[in-house]
């Protein structure tokens, strides 16, 4: 994640506005996943 903040500059436009979504957005998508991952994991026991 540290390169891409290097090169910022150089990037393409959608690539740039992928890297610069808030934080937020990227904690609840995982947490999403990983909750759904864990439900249908204790589901299928």
């Amino acid at each position: 994640m540290l390169a891409l903040e290097q090169w910022r500059d150089q990037l393409p436009p959608w690539l740039k506005r992928w890297v610069e979504r808030p934080s937020w957005l990227w904690n609840t998508g995982i947490g999403l996943i990983i909750g759904l991952s864990l439900l249908r994991w204790l589901l299928q026991r």
